[in-house]
């Protein structure tokens, strides 16, 4: 499955903090999701199983809400869990 989301309002800070230095945090959520994350700007698309495909997308629209400040990896696990 193959979900799209555009995050709103377009804030690059928040985008590179989302993302993370060389999109560690993207990595991370693949990785513990068996996902794939792609993106362009504020585009992103999750592919994968529903579910899985599903949870990466809430982790990181909750991430997102938080990316005013750098994010920690730790809180990125945290948000996995």
């Amino acid at each position: 499955m193959i979900i799209r989301h555009t995050f709103k309002p377009l804030n690059n800070t928040r985008l590179g903090h989302l993302c993370g230095s060389l999109d560690e945090h993207l990595r991370r959520i693949e990785e513990a999701l068996g996902v794939t994350v792609a993106h362009r700007h504020e585009q992103f698309k999750v592919e994968g199983p529903k579910a899985s495909a599903q949870q990466a997308m809430d982790v990181l629209q909750a991430l997102y809400e938080i990316a005013e400040r750098p994010i920690d990896p730790a809180v990125v696990q945290l948000t996995l869990a």
